[in-house]
């Protein structure tokens, strides 16, 4: 399994152009932007739904 990766888009050179690629790749500006094994979750209540529907977990464990 990999490791958990946390950008901190303002902290990191060219993060608004990071933000920018993201909005226009998932529809979603806002942070956090939430990915799993690539496949985007979404933000915070997403995530949060994810794990209590169990999606979260089976995308975690698939990796």
């Amino acid at each position: 399994m990999s490791r958990p990766r946390f950008i901190e888009l303002d902290e990191t050179e060219g993060g608004d152009e990071i933000q920018s690629y993201l909005a226009e790749k998932t529809g979603q500006r806002t942070v956090p932007n939430i990915f799993v094994n690539k496949q985007h979750i979404g933000g915070n209540d997403d995530t949060q739904a994810a794990y209590k529907n169990g999606k979260l977990a089976e995308l975690i464990s698939a990796a």
